[in-house]
């Protein structure tokens, strides 16, 4: 019992820091978030999924509603994040920029909630 409370306890808060990201997206303006992608060598066209996966996906987590589908999306992202723009900093980072450690405990979470068996899995099949 105690171990089921913690794991929605980390599901919630995953999904909040996800919810404020995304919306924090949003408060800056795409344009402004797509410039960003760009600066990055990215498409500036992901900034508008990467900013709609991180709201639903983050509601998701704390609903608790489609939580395995979200948590993959979300851990894709984080992934992503690693790969493309954080690894070259280090773990911590360096030269003013943020390191993966963030991201790397955001995917970890998120592979391990996509790979939770949730209650109702579990009744439909017996």
């Amino acid at each position: 019992m105690a171990e089921e409370k913690a794991f929605v306890a980390l599901r919630i808060v995953t999904g909040i820091i996800f919810l404020v990201h995304g919306v924090s997206k949003l408060q800056k303006g795409m344009a402004v978030v797509m410039s960003s992608f760009g600066d990055l060598g990215l498409p500036t066209w992901l900034a508008y999924p990467v900013m709609a996966i991180e709201v639903i996906g983050g509601l998701a987590l704390i609903l608790g509603v489609g939580i395995r589908v979200a948590a993959w999306g979300l851990a894709v992202i984080m992934a992503g994040a690693i790969a493309t723009v954080k690894w070259k900093h280090g773990f911590l980072g360096s030269g003013g920029q943020n390191g993966y450690e963030f991201n790397l405990i955001l995917l970890a979470v998120t592979v391990c909630v996509g790979l939770k068996k949730q209650k109702r899995d579990r009744v439909e099949r017996m």
